[in-house]
């Protein structure tokens, strides 16, 4: 004890200055060193913070891409949806028309009295004549249906077109009728088609081959 004692009294003023020296950087260090702590963690803090918004914003970008896209898609879809719906409305339109037609023709065919009405001929037709251009005429509006509502193409109406030809009855009724073709509109599917045959009638009368069903260039569309 005695011992102890004389060791503090014999610390000097300045040992005892350079222990408060020493304790004090010591105290300033560590004070020093949790600021650095506490400024590395919040840096780290800030770092993680923008990363977490960086990659938010990264997936907000994405998203509007997407979102853009889907809809855009979307809107793609609902014009096919109603251009379907257009052709389906007007196909529907144009068969009850075609059904009309040959009720009427129908009719027609079945009582002279009202195929009477439709002697439109500029030569004289007897009445037999008329009802055989009245089916005629159903036979050819048939096929010109079937093109105009999708169910065969140029081509294949050309085709079929050539085969009605081979008959005489048919290509007589096709003779009595230009004039009824002249009306058309230039534009319209009956007017086109109606060239086609026109076209088909021409090269088969011209042709020097017995291969009728080679006869003629298909149209294009």
């Amino acid at each position: 004890m005695t011992t102890q004692k004389m060791s503090i009294r014999g610390v000097g003023p300045a040992a005892m200055a350079g222990l408060s020296f020493a304790t004090g950087t010591y105290l300033l260090l560590r004070s020093i060193d949790r600021r650095h702590s506490a400024h590395t963690t919040g840096t780290t803090d800030t770092a993680g913070t923008a990363g977490t918004a960086g990659t938010t914003g990264t997936t907000g970008t994405t998203d509007t891409p997407l979102t853009t896209g889907t809809t855009e898609r979307e809107r793609r879809e609902a014009e096919r949806e109603r251009a379907a719906l257009a052709v389906q409305r007007r196909n529907a339109a144009l068969t009850e028309q075609h059904r009309l037609h040959f009720d009427l023709l129908c009719k027609a065919m079945g009582d002279a009295s009202l195929a009477a009405v439709l002697n439109t001929y500029e030569e004289d037709v007897p009445p037999e004549r008329q009802r055989q251009f009245l089916f005629a005429n159903a036979l050819y509006i048939n096929a010109l249906h079937a093109h105009r509502i999708g169910a065969m193409t140029l081509q294949e109406l050309h085709g079929h077109l050539r085969v009605m030809c081979q008959n005489q009855i048919f290509r007589q009724y096709w003779d009595a009728t230009r004039h009824h073709r002249a009306s058309l509109d230039g534009s319209s599917d009956e007017a086109k088609v109606g060239r086609v045959m026109d076209r088909l009638v021409q090269e088969l009368d011209s042709a020097e081959t017995d291969e009728w069903w080679v006869v003629g260039e298909p149209p294009t569309e």
